[in-house]
This record gives C-alpha cells, sequence and structure tokens, in this order.
C-alpha cells in the first residue's frame, strides 16, 4: 500500500524540489517501519535463542559438575 501511495503521489509531483521532499519523506517513513519492525522482532528471536541453547547450557554444566 505504501509503494502503491508513493507511486501516486509521484505522478502528482509539478517539480524537481517537490519530488525531492516527497522522496526524502518517503524514504524516511520506510526506514522508521523498518525500525520499528526490526525493534519487534528482536525480542521474540532473542528468546528463541535462549530457549534454544537452554538445553546446551544444562548438558555443558552437567558434564562439567560429573567430572569435577
Amino acid at each position: 500500500n505504501t509503494a502503491f501511495d508513493f507511486a501516486c503521489q509521484l505522478a502528482r509531483v509539478k517539480s524537481p524540489s517537490e519530488f525531492f521532499e516527497l522522496s526524502t519523506a518517503h524514504a524516511r517513513k520506510q526506514f522508521e517501519m523498518f525500525t520499528e519492525q526490526s525493534q519487534r522482532l528482536t525480542s521474540p528471536c532473542s528468546k528463541a535463542a535462549t530457549d534454544a541453547a537452554q538445553p546446551l547450557q544444562s548438558e555443558v554444566a552437567r558434564t562439567f559438575k560429573n567430572s569435577a
């Protein structure tokens, strides 16, 4: 939807300065959305990595405990 809206706005541009202003605003909005989505994904991915590593950590701890 965002790309289509941007294309529609580009079709109505009347000057180079308006084009650059619109392009800059669009790029800024895209970057903000990317940053927000990345932040939302970071927490679940971090938790998944921690959960996946837990069995390995437990096994390593048990191995060292048994060999000590």
